[in-house]
């Protein structure tokens, strides 16, 4: 079942996230989708993540549906003109690609091409979503009329606790159709922070799947906390994971996660959870979802 059928059967929904590999071989994508299919509803294939070169994610959105796996073409519009960005969409479409989070991208100077790259950005993220929407319409940027129209089902980030009312509003506006937040840890305080949103009535009919990760390290923690805009770790957490490494900290990473899933299962308005495990994704999603008693 296609992701915008599961979430408008209001079924919990669970989608993870998958970066392609470096190297051209499809094999650890697909060892991948054979380990966690069964245990999502979809996977993001991200889209040169923290400006580093990685295979293609249209590439290896094939390799998922060649297996199984209902991929979300992460598509950024860093590296992109917008012919490009229109070329890719439409191939996606051909392909089988149906759904599509849109994204401006990591800034250059996070990687190793901020000296020899370009930051093209013919449009943001909510331009992104408005050509998503022309392309739905049957119509490109320049006016080209399609036979064919695409039909993406479109999302785009939200982040908890520094996202306002208006802004999540534009976003919908816009063509979102979904969002996936950034990660929560602290689930009380985005209660109250979400709870804000849902009661004001902008979200009536939007899915928001909310993101998860299982921590390794009490030294990601602290990069999260005081550098990613909206990651709040609460004390627990910290406290979890103190001190720990290797094994012992990937197993309380887990349960953290569990945990926090959990939680979200209560607050109104969430539709699901989106896993998030840099560096160790295949291994986390298949530990945490059944922790979890997602499946």
């Amino acid at each position: 079942m296609a992701l915008r059928d599961i979430l408008a059967s209001g079924t919990f929904a669970v989608t993870a996230e998958l970066s392609p590999p470096l190297n051209p071989d499809p094999a650890p994508v697909r060892a991948s989708a054979a380990a966690i299919k069964g245990l999502v509803d979809s996977a993001n294939v991200t889209d040169n993540p923290a400006a580093t070169a990685k295979v293609s994610p249209l590439a290896a959105s094939t390799w998922l549906m060649e297996n199984g796996i209902d991929p979300i073409l992460q598509v950024t519009t860093r590296d992109r003109n917008i012919m490009a960005i229109q070329s890719d969409l439409l191939g996606a479409w051909a392909l089988g690609v149906r759904s599509v989070l849109a994204l401006s991208g990591d800034p250059l100077k996070v990687g190793k091409y901020a000296d020899i790259a370009t930051d093209v950005k013919d449009v943001d993220s909510g331009g992104l979503l408005r050509l998503i929407g022309q392309l739905n319409q049957g119509e490109l940027a320049a006016g080209e009329k399609l036979k064919t129209p695409t039909d993406f089902f479109a999302a785009a980030a939200m982040n908890p606790l520094v996202d306002t009312e208006a802004r999540v509003r534009g976003k919908i506006e816009a063509g979102a159709r979904f969002f996936q937040t950034n990660i929560v840890f602290d689930v009380p305080r985005f209660a109250e922070w979400f709870s804000a949103l849902v009661g004001s009535g902008v979200l009536d009919g939007i899915p928001v799947l909310v993101g998860v990760m299982p921590p390794r390290s009490t030294r990601a923690l602290e990069h999260m906390h005081k550098n990613i805009p909206g990651v709040e770790v609460d004390d627990a957490t910290f406290a979890r994971l103190s001190g720990l490494s290797g094994d012992e900290a990937k197993t309380a990473g887990v349960d953290v996660a569990a945990g926090v899933i959990r939680q979200l299962r209560e607050v109104p308005g969430v539709a699901g959870v989106h896993i998030m495990a840099n560096g160790w994704e295949t291994e986390a999603i298949t530990r945490v979802v059944p922790a979890a008693r997602l499946r």
